[in-house]
């Protein structure tokens, strides 16, 4: 498969349409559209490290959730992150390809691989704003502060923040990354809990006095199991092509 097949797959698989309206996602940097796809890297974000990663393994793509141009771009400085980036990227002849909202959105994305990884099968598709970014998830009666050590030890995360720790727990909003701007939608579904990565010390503390628990398990945590759909999704359209999995994570927590 043609990089320029590939892309188009991958946009059908995860539509634009599905993308919030302040996001850039989709196709960031493509040096040879008619390059053949091998290989391709998957990972969170297209940091440094990703980059020399693809590079030593000879990758032709890098597949990323995070987008690696969010802001526009005014110049292109190797002096600056982004520019130097991806000038590696042209001189490497990598194509970068990021899907940010449109995979949190979509079916077998973000959220419903989160959902896999902490065994929540009895879900919905939760809308927002007309677009299905959150799942809303039945579970069998559990206290939050057992709930957030479930949450834990199924991601594997560093830590887990968590609220309400006597609340039993019986629905639950499951929202990966960052989930401030979900805590109306948690109180509009009748949820007991959100299950998010990061939400700010305000918004949180607001959010247990109006009695809605919150378990916060971290950003990337509750992003990276998305990775294994990404790979599923790469090994369906073409299951020749190799897949490199790249573990981005820059911030860690001091236990």
């Amino acid at each position: 498969m043609i990089l320029r097949d590939f892309i188009t797959a991958l946009n059908h698989i995860w539509p634009s349409s599905l993308s919030c309206s302040w996001d850039n996602d989709g196709a960031m940097c493509v040096p040879l559209p008619d390059r053949p796809v091998k290989k391709v890297l998957l990972t969170l974000d297209i940091t440094e490290d990703a980059v020399d990663r693809a590079i030593q393994e000879g990758c032709d793509v890098i597949l990323s959730h995070h987008p690696l141009i969010f802001s526009p771009l005014r110049h292109l400085d190797a002096d600056d992150l982004i520019p130097h980036l991806l000038c590696r990227l042209v001189t490497a002849e990598i194509a970068a390809l990021s899907f940010h909202t449109r995979l949190d959105a979509a079916q077998g994305g973000v959220n419903d691989c989160l959902c896999d990884t902490l065994g929540m099968n009895d879900r919905e598709v939760w809308m927002t704003e007309g677009q299905p970014m959150a799942r809303l998830c039945r579970i069998s009666p559990i206290k939050s502060a057992d709930l957030a050590k479930l949450v834990k030890e199924k991601l594997k995360a560093d830590s887990v923040t968590y609220t309400c720790p006597d609340r039993t727990i019986r629905k639950v909003l499951v929202v990966g990354g960052s989930g401030k701007d979900f805590i109306e939608e948690a109180l509009a579904a009748k949820a007991d809990a959100l299950i998010t990565g990061e939400i700010s010390y305000n918004a949180a503390a607001l959010a247990a006095d109006r009695g809605l628990a919150l378990i916060m398990a971290g950003h990337f945590f509750t992003e990276n199991p998305v990775l294994g759909g990404m790979k599923q999704t790469v090994y369906q359209l073409d299951s020749s092509i190799e897949t490199v999995t790249f573990h981005s994570n820059l911030i860690h927590v001091t236990i």
